[in-house]
């Protein structure tokens, strides 16, 4: 009995701690939340971030990587993605893929999710209902990591014809083969009940000693944490994790083995995206990002046939202040004035004048001067 009480003790203070880190490091100025319904019945939430003024017709859908939710671009910090391309005119709407975030399943017992579904039923489903709630035939995409693959996989599918543009941002489309990472998924699958690998409690569970202790491993690999401030990795750690499906780890794990990105019918994805030309795209990458190294970044610019694209590489050899790595190319200390305005102006250039807008450069442009 004696024992019992000693683990019931030993996990009431463990729910405590985490309830406790995610109210100390709760974030502020939230965007209005929508809710998705997707063809297979999920519903999945979507954050819109409105501008003063709206400057541009296409909206920005901006997409997580893996193991990430929609307040990876809603940081706190100095100043997140979603508020800067706000502030530069565009409706911003920030998605949470299934699992992440706030959301539901036909039957929640044996819910299981893989890339597949990103690809083929969240992005459509988000996609659709940004276009209603904008009236834009066409939307601007913005992923990082796994959200950028997410993006040139549906552009050739459910999303065929309705990306104004696209931006990677450290998307790994060719993979390195070596044992860590097989390791780390093969460790992420055993330890899944339900179907999930309960990152957010185990990532929350350590935001309250992040950057007093110098990290572990994996987190020098999904980021450069000497380019994020101590307390600012306290709050990504309390707000920007998610759960992760194992089926999601073993179709990247398959990915890793064939060096191919097979979908759960053995079909290569890859292939069909690559030769979508009508979108333009805009690749960013890190000099230090071991994720996707320079490499592969310049690998994916290459093999993609958009007529109108673009590579941008960050670190100092590029005139950047610091080498950028994974997760720092959107959460770093300095990303909103060395990485940020490559994503504005790619989209700035792309994106169609909003008609209110043009009307009141129109008007200016008509207006009488003060010297007349």
């Amino acid at each position: 009995m004696t024992g019992l009480f000693v683990v019931f003790g030993a996990v009431a203070l463990a729910a405590l701690w985490v309830v406790g880190a995610r109210v100390r490091y709760h974030l502020g100025d939230r965007p209005r939340l929508l809710r998705v319904p997707t063809a297979d019945g999920w519903t999945l939430s979507l954050w819109h971030r409105a501008p003063a003024t709206r400057r541009f017709e296409e909206p920005v859908v901006l997409c997580h990587g893996l193991g990430n939710n929609h307040a990876f671009f809603e940081f706190r910090g100095r100043s997140h993605l979603a508020r800067v391309l706000a502030e530069a005119g565009f409706e911003v709407f920030t998605m949470d893929c299934r699992g992440a975030g706030r959301w539901s399943a036909p039957d929640l017992a044996f819910a299981e999710a893989t890339i597949d579904d990103y690809v083929d039923f969240d992005a459509p489903a988000v996609v659709e209902v940004v276009r209603r709630q904008t009236g834009s035939a066409r939307v601007l995409w913005v992923g990082h990591s796994l959200g950028g693959v997410i993006g040139v996989l549906a552009s050739a599918r459910g999303l065929r014809g309705r990306l104004g543009a696209l931006v990677t941002l450290g998307s790994p489309f060719f993979f390195d083969s070596g044992p860590f990472f097989r390791r780390a998924l093969a460790f992420g699958q055993s330890l899944a009940p339900a179907g999930r690998f309960p990152a957010r409690v185990l990532a929350t569970a350590f935001a309250p000693v992040a950057g007093w202790f110098a990290p572990p491993r994996l987190a020098r690999i999904t980021a450069r944490v000497d380019n994020i401030d101590g307390l600012e990795q306290r709050f990504l750690l309390a707000n920007v994790f998610a759960d992760l499906w194992r089926g999601v780890l073993a179709q990247l794990e398959r990915w890793i083995e064939s060096g191919l990105l097979l979908s759960g019918a053995g079909v290569d994805l890859r292939a069909p995206a690559f030769a979508v030309d009508e979108v333009p795209t805009l690749v960013v990458g890190g000099t230090v990002d071991r994720l996707a190294p320079l490499e592969v970044t310049r690998a994916l610019f290459d093999a993609l046939s958009a007529r109108d694209k673009a590579l941008v590489l960050l670190g100092r050899e590029f005139g950047q202040s610091v080498d950028y790595g994974h997760g720092d190319l959107v959460v770093g200390r300095d990303a909103d004035r060395e990485v940020y305005p490559h994503v504005v102006a790619f989209l700035a250039g792309r994106a169609t004048p909003s008609r209110a807008e043009g009307a009141a450069d129109g008007r200016r442009a008509g207006a009488p001067s003060a010297a007349s």
